[in-house]
């Protein structure tokens, strides 16, 4: 913090002192990173290095609204707003619009914009081979999958499990249109799965079975799989999955949204867009209710069916956090408080013989070694050398120390910690598949009932 003080933010929080204090938090992202640029040296000579497209871009709609900003931020910046001045500032935002990364922290709870020379020169693919993580403030270039020596390191400058007609607008402001295999082919989102060089070290994950994607129907049927591609950019027209975010979504719009996702649930699609923000809406749907009981076994659904399709890495930080997540809903169903489950799922869901069904599921697993067992796994995942500053790892650890503090727990703690100390021999593998893959399998089977029965209608 003292150093970013010492070469940014001194410099530009005395030229904020000059935005009028009810404007501050309207200046545009863009607005503020390219008066960063105009002032800092260093950092302005790392842009004015990069390709900006300019000439493109200005025969481009919207020009004048980059010359707006420019004008802006040299106005604040103190730089003078003559044509000279504007002109290169509207350059270096060119520049800025065409290297800048959209970031979110590992835990997605923070977000921001920000340029690196050495990643801007890194090429785009949608189906990566690398990823950028932010870590206790330093970038962490991380390979997703099997590098060889001489092989090109490829990013991804949008999220890659958006439908084709959404990953072009992304990349739109980046002046290029991808032709990697998932572009040209325009694979679903098994298919892309199925090209992973990495599928086999799901062994130790929730979900095992990605490793044989490549003989699940969507895939081996080109019938199928071609009516899951068309439903997708379909429905890509239709929902917007940024409204599953609203805390106040209502049960009969989350029910109006899975029946027009009837096409690719019926032929168990369940990792293809929109479905995964849907199903974790509804989730969230649940908690927000304090009904612990559906929303662990919709997210278990996710968790199983959804994220690992999506994002093939065990160790890519969205199966991370699912990890502790469905630890944070376990927390909420011990056995302490089955009566209580019981009263708060039958004033939410009609439910049929499904929730008794969860209820009696979770009377029957261990809950906190399921638990315990999530979130050492999370632990393990983190990126090395980072384990201590990462931050899903540190919550984890968080919530360990805390199980330390039950009593009565001698037996399970060592069959534990010698899964933990070998999770590869061959009994951590029977361990884990008995205490914490067949759990959470039964829990996904029974919240796909559970969705079927109540938002079908």
């Amino acid at each position: 913090q003292r150093a970013a003080w010492q070469s940014v933010h001194r410099l530009e929080c005395k030229a904020l002192q000059r935005v009028p204090a009810e404007r501050r938090g309207q200046l545009p992202t863009p607005v503020r990173l390219l008066m960063q640029v105009l002032l800092v040296e260093g950092i302005r000579d790392g842009v004015d290095s990069l390709e900006g497209h300019v000439a493109a871009r200005r025969a481009r709609p919207g020009w004048r609204d980059v010359e707006l900003m420019a004008m802006t931020a040299c106005s604040y910046a103190g730089k003078g707003v003559d044509e000279v001045t504007v002109r290169k500032a509207a350059e270096q935002l060119c520049k800025i619009q065409t290297n800048a990364f959209n970031w979110a922290d590992e835990d997605f709870t923070e977000a921001c914009v920000f340029i690196q020379p050495t990643l801007a020169m890194m090429n785009h693919s949608c189906l990566p081979n690398a990823m950028i993580q932010f870590i206790d403030g330093r970038i962490v270039l991380r390979a997703e999958s099997k590098l060889e020596a001489g092989d090109e390191i490829e990013i991804s400058y949008t999220d890659v499990t958006m439908p084709l007609p959404k990953r072009r607008q992304a990349i739109d402001s980046y002046m290029f249109q991808c032709q990697c295999l998932r572009c040209r082919d325009n694979l679903n989102i098994y298919q892309a799965c199925s090209t992973s060089s990495n599928l086999d070290l799901n062994g130790l994950s929730l979900s095992p079975e990605v490793s044989k994607v490549s003989q699940l129907p969507i895939i081996t049927n080109s019938a199928i799989s071609k009516r899951v591609t068309t439903a997708v950019d379909e429905l890509s027209g239709i929902i917007r999955t940024d409204e599953f975010s609203n805390r106040d979504i209502k049960l009969l719009t989350l029910r109006e949204r899975f029946q027009a996702c009837r096409e690719l649930v019926v032929v168990g699609a369940w990792a293809a867009t929109p479905v995964p923000q849907l199903l974790a809406a509804i989730s969230n749907y649940f908690v927000n209710k304090e009904d612990y009981t559906s929303a662990l076994a919709i997210q278990s659904l996710v968790a199983i069916e959804c994220t690992p399709y999506r994002y093939p890495a065990p160790f890519h930080p969205s199966r991370v956090k699912e990890l502790v997540h469905l630890a944070s809903l376990l927390s909420n169903t011990a056995p302490h408080t089955a009566e209580q489950m019981a009263q708060s799922s039958a004033s939410q869901l009609t439910g049929g013989g499904t929730i008794p069904k969860i209820q009696e599921a979770l009377r029957e697993i261990d809950q906190v070694s399921t638990y315990q067992m999530l979130l050492l796994l999370a632990k393990r995942l983190a990126p090395a050398g980072f384990g201590a500053k990462f931050k899903l790892s540190l919550l984890a650890s968080e919530r360990l120390d805390e199980l330390k503090q039950l009593p009565g727990r001698e037996k399970e703690l060592s069959l534990i910690e010698r899964w933990d100390a070998d999770p590869h021999s061959e009994w951590s593998k029977g361990f884990f598949q008995f205490a914490v893959v067949d759990p959470i399998h039964r829990l996904a089977s029974l919240g796909e009932e559970l969705v079927n029965q109540e938002f079908s209608r």
